[in-house]
């Protein structure tokens, strides 16, 4: 018998390899498939698209960008195709130095700008970033049109990111060369909080319109520097996972919004249990005393309204309810209405449990107490309650891990709880995805964690039963 499990697990693992091996060969061949060109593209349509997309560079309030893009010609004049789903474009391209003009005139522009605006303030009248962006525009394009153009040769390439779709990858070396150093243009504009005015340097950086006005004249918003995915499908689900991962989580540390939320979650959880417990106990007992010796009838009947409220309104409009209504006007901080809400709903639900668990303790438990001397508070205590909480056990462990996953609605009333933590890295990458999954992810390990601890905990009970 040992021997011929010997050979099924030699023969499982053996299996386990060669599907292993199979699986390494087939993402390999795949990807080389992937790595080529499914449709072949002409120079007239390569021209096309690289017009298109030199057109389509500049930002729709962009004055500037446009005049460069009108006065652009990039010609494709050779292609070739690359090993990773790729074109290869030879170019040469004729633009106007905006670069050029901009370093070498800026104090000349933001001091004729600052000019025009001093004056139209004093003459009262509304300047807004419209007529500045207008006004710079004039005086930089009059230079442009004067000076020599430049020309020369630049690379461009074309990513297949799906059959039969060009995207061209064109990074800020590319634009800034195509479009004669605008992206430079740009940088020296947007930086230029200084301008000299009537021989004294005048602080521009807080004159919102003017700042405005200024760089809005160059705006490139309408291309993407990131390279193109031309991975096969499960290589780019893979990549996509990862940058989204990346963005969501490890960028700015956001992840401890999670860390620190979980946290906040298992302290309510964990505070609202025990107070559910001594509620429930004490609820419990109160009810077990009246149905048993017929003491205790307007706390029996408290309890029994207490229950009815508890169990028959949903636990986020109780959260509301006991935070704004009624212990917001009393100052009580939000983490502790959420404990006193949580508790005073899992005690409910404790109650019953521990009742039953009471009334399942056969009747000659309390005679063998009474036999002994005791009252029936000693008798409940001293023999019927432990013996209750023994039995209950399990059930309230699993009242533990409901109460954790009801404990997700704290973030109505502002709790930074681990829900609220994915709302705010939502709020932040607008990705609903991933931050909302890691959630549940979350929510779904700890509750698998704790029934198992729960599983555990009811093997050992029941082997002490035995004994």
């Amino acid at each position: 018998m040992k021997k011929k499990r010997k050979y099924q697990g030699l023969i499982t693992g053996l299996i386990c390899v060669a599907l292993a091996v199979l699986i390494v060969f087939g993402i390999y061949f795949v990807q080389k498939m992937g790595n080529k060109i499914d449709s072949e593209l002409s120079i007239e349509d390569a021209q096309t698209l690289i017009d298109n997309t030199v057109m389509g560079l500049p930002g729709n309030v962009s004055t500037g960008a446009k005049y460069v893009a009108d006065n652009t010609a990039v010609t494709v004049n050779d292609l070739s195709y690359g090993t990773e789903k790729d074109i290869i474009l030879e170019c040469t391209y004729k633009t106007v130095n905006i670069g050029d003009a901009i370093e070498t005139n800026i104090d000349k522009y933001l001091e004729n700008v600052y000019a025009f605006y001093l004056d139209n303030t004093a003459q009262g009248i509304k300047t807004n970033a419209t007529k500045i962006k207008l006004y710079i525009a004039e005086i930089i394009e009059a230079d442009l049109a004067a000076s020599t153009p430049v020309t020369g040769e630049v690379t461009v390439y074309l990513y297949e990111t799906t059959p039969g779709v060009f995207t061209p990858y064109l990074s800020d070396e590319t634009v800034n060369t195509i479009f004669g150093g605008i992206l430079d243009a740009k940088n020296i504009i947007t930086s230029a909080h200084t301008v000299t005015h009537n021989g004294e340097s005048v602080d521009i950086a807080n004159l919102n319109t003017l700042r405005t006005g200024i760089n809005d004249y160059i705006a490139l918003k309408n291309y993407d520097s990131e390279k193109p995915d031309t991975s096969v499908p499960i290589e780019k689900l893979w990549n996509t996972l990862k940058y989204d991962f990346h963005r969501n989580f490890v960028v700015n540390q956001q992840y401890k919004y999670l860390t620190r939320g979980l946290a906040t979650t298992l302290e309510i959880t964990a505070l609202a249990v025990l107070l559910g417990i001594l509620i429930g106990f004490i609820v419990a007992v109160i009810r077990c005393v009246n149905q048993k010796t017929g003491k205790l009838t307007l706390l029996s009947g408290i309890c029994k309204v207490y229950l009815s409220v508890m169990r028959g309104t949903p636990v986020m409009v109780q959260l509301l309810i006991m935070y704004f209504v009624v212990l917001l006007p009393l100052g009580v901080e939000k983490f502790p209405a959420a404990v006193i809400c949580f508790g005073l709903n899992s005690g409910a639900y404790v109650s019953e449990i521990v009742r039953g668990g009471i009334m399942s303790i056969d009747e000659g438990q309390t005679e063998a107490g009474r036999s002994l001397g005791f009252n029936y508070i000693e008798t409940m205590w001293y023999i019927i309650i432990p013996q209750a909480f023994k039995a209950v056990l399990p059930s309230l462990a699993n009242e533990f891990i409901t109460l954790l996953k009801e404990s997700s609605v704290a973030f109505y009333i502002g709790v930074a709880d681990l829900t609220l933590g994915g709302i705010k890295i939502r709020s932040i990458t607008y990705s609903n995805y991933m931050p909302l999954i890691a959630v549940a992810l979350i929510y779904l390990v700890v509750v698998l964690g704790l029934s198992k601890c729960v599983a555990i905990l009811e093997r050992r009970l029941s082997k002490s039963d035995k004994r």
